[in-house]
């Protein structure tokens, strides 16, 4: 099974801690893309490539992604579903 885990992105920079956490559960369940995503996220994109389990690695950025509020998200990873 594919998994999508959300990294923590905050002001640009990946949360490595938390988005380690979770990716160690993760992918337990199969092949892990990580999705960053924010205003400025292509740097936290980066530092989730290089974590161990990273199969792909999805960078959003957008001025609407900036404020991490749910419903900008959830639209984009619905985009994504398909």
């Amino acid at each position: 099974m594919a998994v999508l885990l959300l990294g923590e992105v905050t002001d640009g920079q990946l949360s490595v801690d938390s988005t380690a956490k979770a990716l160690t559960a993760a992918k337990l369940l199969g092949d892990v893309t990580v999705l960053c995503a924010g205003a400025h996220a292509s740097a936290a994109a980066a530092e989730a490539a290089k974590l161990d389990g990273v199969k792909k690695v999805l960078c959003a950025e957008d001025p609407s992604l900036g404020h991490r509020l749910a419903e900008p998200t959830a639209a984009l990873i619905v985009s994504l579903a398909g």
